[in-house]
């Protein structure tokens, strides 16, 4: 087994090593930069968090990606969490790193919590004693996915993990069975059939109920401000398989598309993934994992023998909700699976969608009318 380094590199070093082979003075590219020479130092010292805007310039003047940036940024923070070795500067550099404004307003912090008591209540939504727990914690598992996945295109890391970590409390709300892969496979029929309940307070819990008789947490959480997960999926400390949703682009064939693309995760390959905009999987071989839960999205909600029907002509309003019967599914999700394929164009029948709102709520929202 490979040993974790005892040590983190600042971003500084590879700053300084990328100035040295331009010939960039320090004073030059701290004006670029933005920053003092004071903060640009603290900047090099690893005392400085990079922002997307110090990523973009330090992309635009020393090359490599802003999201390149931005990522060896929050690995620094997260090392020098598993080390132990930070101190109070560190640890308000990783409170500044949290989406607090959004974690405020969607209720899981403190409307009050400032400096030591963000910091504590940060680590206790996170249910870490400190930030050397926090680091070893969300150095592996599903907290590695986040990272991978999230930093890979120009997001917020820690707003995914967040937001991750909201469907982690909320699986361990809900009393699961064994996991049965055979009985969970045998429930898909009747789950779609659940999308015929217009609002998501009813569908939810029911699929929740069903879910987890065999073994199946299914969870919902607003994403805060940075995080663009429409799906995630991992298997918890007691093997059970979770499934956590955004209700990205609040649209219901998207939410169904995205739940049962979740599954086909699940079923088809285990692994942890978190599903996104301009976002992959984590898998191996990213590409081919993909188009299989693709697939078996589709197929799962409108076999192909209907949607092949519907392809070989010009499908109109009637020729959908008739599908849609025959699929036990809305005339909706059948519009989002023909607007997919390029057989019908976005908008057109569109009206057929069931569309929804966030309000108060932050775990589920409720029917646009």
């Amino acid at each position: 087994m490979k040993a974790d380094p005892n040590w983190a590199s600042a971003p500084g070093e590879t700053i300084q090593r990328l100035m040295m082979l331009r010939e960039i003075p320090r004073d030059e590219l701290a004006e670029a930069l933005n920053l003092s020479l004071e903060r640009f130092d603290a900047l090099i010292g690893g005392h400085v968090r990079i922002t997307l805007e110090i990523a973009e310039a330090l992309s635009e003047h020393l090359g490599s990606s802003s999201r390149f940036w931005f990522a060896r940024d929050k690995s620094y923070v997260r090392e020098l969490a598993r080390l132990g070795t930070s101190g109070p500067d560190d640890e308000d550099s990783w409170a500044t790193t949290m989406p607090v404004r959004s974690m405020k307003r969607l209720g899981w912090l403190s409307q009050t919590a400032r400096g030591d008591s963000l910091r504590a209540d940060l680590l206790g939504f996170f249910d870490c004693a400190n930030l050397q727990e926090w680091g070893i914690r969300y150095s592996t598992g599903v907290g590695e996915v986040a990272f991978r996945t999230s930093l890979a295109y120009p997001a917020d890391g820690m707003a995914t993990l967040v937001w991750l970590r909201v469907g982690e409390k909320k699986a361990d709300e809900l009393r699961l069975e064994k996991y049965s892969c055979k009985s969970f496979r045998t429930l898909l029929p009747s789950l779609k059939k659940l999308s015929a309940f217009k609002h998501p307070k009813s569908f939810i819990s029911r699929i929740q109920t069903a879910c987890s008789s065999v073994g199946v947490a299914v969870t919902t959480a607003r994403a805060p401000e940075g995080c663009r997960a429409s799906g995630a999926s991992w298997v918890n400390r007691n093997g059970n398989p979770v499934i956590h949703l955004s209700f990205r682009h609040l649209s219901e064939d998207h939410f169904w598309f995205t739940f049962f693309h979740e599954v086909g995760h699940v079923l088809l390959h285990g692994n942890s993934h978190i599903d996104g905009e301009n976002s992959g999987t984590l898998a191996v071989d990213q590409g081919e994992q993909e188009a299989e839960a693709d697939a078996f999205a589709q197929e799962a909600l409108v076999t192909s023998d209907i949607r092949a029907r519907l392809m070989a002509g010009r499908p109109n309003r009637a020729a959908i909700i008739s599908a849609a019967r025959e699929a036990d599914v809305t005339p909706g999700i059948v519009v989002g699976q023909l607007e997919n394929a390029g057989t019908l164009a976005h908008g057109k029948l569109s009206f057929l969608k069931r569309r929804y709102r966030w309000e108060n709520d932050s775990y589920l929202p409720v029917l646009r009318t």
